[in-house]
């Protein structure tokens, strides 16, 4: 594999330890690790835990146009596009990296502009979810959701070459005549050397939870379609059939208000909410799981599938999984790491639970199997690996059918 030089242009805040953030940095530094020359320009300031790591590429952080009035958030727009061009000229790279949200389909226009006069570089675009489906489920108006669906599919045009997590988004690219050839479905990762297993009862002691409980464990952003109520309604009969069982529920986000005067029905040492946790700690924290949960409602993630960071940090913490029947989750299944359950049942997801609390062994093997099959095809580096491949060798249609049994982001 050739040096490249590779420009990554992420709307992603490196202020807050959050999903996007975690999966654009470690994207960057495996491509450092694999000899690439890596300039990433996103959202600042840069985090001081961050700030204060060995960084193996360089960061460029821009003022955050989500912030401020309507008018500074303007120029702080037009200042991101007139510097993320200037450095497409300046730093001279083979690939520009660009993570899709709305404003990138701006970029993208004056990337192509751009190539007009200076084609040196390919567009790889990562596309994470299909937008429309999320503001659908967040109520926004049609109008909205027509607008952000467009830019989505018009950016695909743009690109080079797209990246996708899972095997819905590839199908709603080629639904709207995106070249299949330029599609490669690539899931997402983490991090084996951060995500591994420590040991139970010191993590749970670190925490200051007692060992000699068994802890059902949530970690990701309180949003609808992570399925917490679903979740919240098998705690009372867990709780009443299973004395020895704690359930801990790690992040935050727009449900938190709803979830805590649910959680407050309870004892405080039955359920924990943590909120936000540092990145550093997540390890810790899921380490402290003994089952982990990520119960996805149908909606918004049944017609594009998924690939969640969490999923992954599960398996290379070698936490046995419980998650739901949506398209990109079969390997959990298949690979004998878990147990699937249909979305939107409490009552299957309760004698999902109940099945693992009930189980040491289950679990231990179930556990083993995920910290493997996290070291063979879930690393950021084996994701990076693909990525880079794609804009020498475009990955054959039969390529693609290989990788999907393994790869069908996001916490």
């Amino acid at each position: 594999m050739a040096i490249k030089r590779i420009l990554m242009i992420g709307p992603v805040d490196f202020s807050i330890d959050n999903a996007p953030k975690v999966h654009f940095y470690n994207l960057a530094k495996e491509f450092s690790n694999l000899g690439a020359n890596v300039l990433s320009i996103v959202y600042g300031p840069i985090d001081k835990n961050l700030s204060d790591s060995k960084i193996n590429f360089k960061i460029l952080s821009l003022p955050n146009p989500l912030k401020g009035s309507h008018f500074l958030r303007f120029i702080k727009y037009f200042n991101f596009t007139l510097i993320s061009l200037w450095q497409s000229f300046k730093f001279s790279p083979s690939i520009i990296y660009l993570r899709f949200s709305p404003p990138s389909f701006f970029y993208l226009l004056f990337l192509r502009l751009l190539k007009i006069f200076y084609n040196k570089f390919k567009i790889i675009l990562e596309l994470n979810s299909w937008i429309s489906e999320e503001r659908k489920v967040l109520g926004e108006s049609e109008k909205k959701i027509k607008l952000v669906e467009f830019m989505q599919i018009k950016s695909a045009f743009l690109s080079d070459f797209l990246r996708v997590v899972s095997p819905g988004i590839k199908e709603k690219l080629i639904k709207y005549r995106i070249n299949e050839r330029k599609i490669a479905l690539i899931g997402n990762g983490t991090d084996i050397n951060h995500f591994k297993p420590i040991n139970k009862k010191e993590a749970k002691k670190t925490l200051g939870l007692d060992p000699h409980f068994l802890y059902v464990g949530f970690i990701g952003n309180f949003v609808i379609w992570q399925g917490l109520e679903y979740l919240l309604q098998t705690i009372p009969k867990i709780l009443e059939t299973n004395k020895n069982v704690r359930f801990i529920l790690v992040g935050d986000g727009i449900l938190m208000p709803k979830i805590r005067k649910e959680v407050s029905r309870f004892k405080e040492e039955q359920v924990a909410l943590t909120g936000n946790v540092p990145y550093q700690k997540a390890n810790l924290y899921i380490n402290a799981f003994d089952i982990g949960i990520a119960p996805f409602i149908k909606e918004r993630n049944e017609n594009i599938g998924l690939s969640p960071l969490k999923i992954r940090d599960y398996a290379a913490c070698g936490v046995p999984i419980i998650t739901t029947k949506i398209r990109g989750l079969e390997i959990v299944k298949e690979k004998k790491i878990g147990i699937l359950v249909p979305p939107n049942d409490a009552e299957a997801l309760f004698k999902a639970i109940k099945k693992l609390v009930n189980s040491s062994r289950l679990r231990k093997e179930m556990g083993k199997r995920g910290r493997k099959l996290a070291e063979e095809i879930f690393s950021w580096e084996y994701v990076a690996r693909q990525i880079l491949n794609i804009n020498s060798n475009t990955p054959s249609k039969n390529s693609y059918e290989k990788r999907e049994l393994c790869f069908q982001r996001s916490y």
